[in-house]
């Protein structure tokens, strides 16, 4: 039996336009655990799509076989907005070229008016709690009147994904190693670090405790951390692990990776026991989590291009050169190059690429340190 593809429909912005969010379910609506994945909000990143591209035919092997105990939704590319910029032949889909806003920015924090609605009534009961948290989020969701295709785009992605055990957001990086960004509230879980693990992830950062920027996965896990906080005599724990995989580079696009983070994906899920099977062997966790105050974030001081001396994945020291910015007409050889050392050891996960242009307050790269830097206390979320 063929998958069924379900359709969002967007509301038309121009004369003559229509844009469509096609998504799939896996197994049982309303089964648990229930997961939610989606690639592409950043709509010129594919290898989260390539990886949900291979994933989903052993979901649908799986379903046959009636081996998914649980709920999966997959949305494999989730911003049609997004897919449709093509400017110059080049394929922009990080901001929405109406507000200029990040795509993957200012999702819907629910946590005051949930907290309004149902914070009375939350006690001792986890499970009741969890259940009444859920039911007041998607009934705020489903009231909800947007006006354009983007806030559609929000509120109709939320309602598949916000009482989800599970959230998944696929991104690339421009040049990278393949890490994670998730909340402090999600980490104590062993799913993410179990995830990180079967990943193969490099580095993993979390946000203290929760990111302000409003981030798809951010604001999924803080609608927990942020009850939680609120009503301190309630027994409410972090029902939905939420996480940003950053699965490599915009170009490490391949029939071999998409295969490989598949299978990764596929044996995450039996271990977490959304699909029934016997788990393989937990791979070794390649790096601890490491707190984004310890991250170091190296900014641009001045204009030229960029040259690196290490690549995504490299171990780097404190006072190690990263890169160069290189002023193309100055002829002096050596005085041209303008250098950037690392502020602390740990792994350098993310950067340009050589040759790419610099200007003034760039992020040229960042490094995942396990130390908190003082210019970075008090900082969350990402930079760019």
């Amino acid at each position: 039996m063929p998958a069924k593809i379900n359709h969002i429909d967007l509301p038309s912005m121009t004369p003559g336009s229509h844009k469509q969010i096609r998504w799939l379910r896996f197994g049982k609506a309303g089964a648990r655990p229930k997961v939610y994945l989606q690639a592409a909000i950043h709509a010129n990143e594919m290898p989260g799509t390539m990886a949900l591209h291979h994933l989903m035919p052993q979901l649908l092997a799986a379903e046959r076989k009636g081996l998914i105990q649980g709920e999966i939704i997959v949305v494999p590319t989730v911003n049609p907005i997004g897919q449709s910029q093509l400017v110059g032949n080049a394929h922009a889909g990080r901001y929405n070229l109406l507000s200029y806003e990040n795509f993957n920015r200012n999702w819907l924090d629910l946590s005051d008016a949930v907290a309004e609605r149902v914070g009375q009534r939350l006690g001792a009961d986890a499970e009741a709690n969890v259940k009444r948290v859920r039911k007041a989020a998607r009934e705020l969701l489903a009231e909800m009147k947007p006006v354009n295709e983007l806030q559609t785009l929000r509120v109709e992605i939320m309602k598949l994904s916000v009482d989800a055990d599970y959230v998944l957001d696929l991104h690339c990086d421009i040049h990278a190693a393949l890490h994670l960004f998730t909340s402090e509230c999600d980490w104590p879980n062993g799913a993410i670090r179990e995830l990180a693990a079967d990943l193969g992830a490099q580095a993993s950062l979390c946000n203290q405790p929760y990111a302000k920027s409003l981030t798809f996965s951010g604001v999924h896990a803080s609608l927990w951390g942020r009850l939680r906080e609120r009503f301190t005599q309630a027994a409410l724990p972090q029902a939905c692990m939420s996480v940003t995989v950053e699965m490599r580079s915009q170009f490490d696009v391949s029939d071999a990776l998409g295969r490989s983070d598949a299978n990764n994906l596929y044996r995450w899920l039996v271990r977490r026991g959304v699909i029934k099977g016997r788990a393989q062997p937990l791979p070794r966790l390649l790096s601890p989590a490491m707190p984004m105050s310890g991250m170091d974030v190296g900014y641009s001081q001045g204009t030229g291009f960029l040259v690196f001396h290490v690549k995504p994945g490299a171990q780097v020291k404190k006072g190690q050169v990263i890169c160069d910015v290189i002023d193309p007409a100055n002829p002096h050889g050596p005085k041209a190059r303008t250098s950037y050392q690392s502020q602390t050891n740990g792994v350098l996960f993310s950067c340009r690429l050589d040759g790419y242009l610099s200007w003034p307050g760039q992020v040229m790269y960042r490094i995942a340190g396990a130390q908190p830097l003082p210019h970075r206390l008090g900082m969350s979320g990402l930079d760019d």
